[in-house]
């Protein structure tokens, strides 16, 4: 299994993630303006392994596990 960084703004949708300790494959991913904090963000809709859905949001410039 070969795994890579990357940051967050890189995704793609049927990227291979690793969040949690598991791995996700991106279902839909949507970028958000920068906001109040000064820092973009990024909504991604994921699918497990198990086909259970879960929801990350995470700042844009934050690097990933990418397999």
């Amino acid at each position: 299994i070969n795994i890579f960084m990357t940051v967050v703004a890189q995704l793609k949708k049927g990227d291979k993630v690793i969040l949690d300790g598991e791995i996700f494959t991106i279902e839909n991913i949507e970028f958000s303006k920068i906001g109040k904090m000064g820092k973009s963000k990024c909504r991604l809709e994921t699918l497990s392994k198990n086909k259970e859905k879960k929801v990350f949001i995470l700042q844009t410039d934050q690097e990933i596990e990418l397999q």
